[in-house]
């Protein structure tokens, strides 16, 4: 099954960092880039329907790193 290519979170979602093996492979440390693996974070902003950033503009990772947590509570 094809993953979605636009962004299925929004503002106040909060999501679980956990990055594919491939994007780990890649860091030696991917924690310094302020987001910890498992990571529990409410989205701040989301770029060009791809990118996740968080409380202090921390993020710029793509939204297939992440797993849903809660939904942002949108009345």
């Amino acid at each position: 099954m094809d993953q979605p290519t636009k962004c299925s979170f929004i503002v106040g979602d909060v999501v679980r960092f956990t990055p594919k093996e491939r994007t780990k492979g890649q860091y030696q440390n991917i924690e310094r880039f302020g987001v910890k693996i498992g990571q529990d974070l409410p989205i701040t902003n989301v770029k060009d329907d791809t990118y996740l950033y968080f409380e202090n503009d921390i993020g710029g990772w793509s939204w297939t790193e992440f797993t849903l947590v809660r939904r942002a509570n949108v009345t």
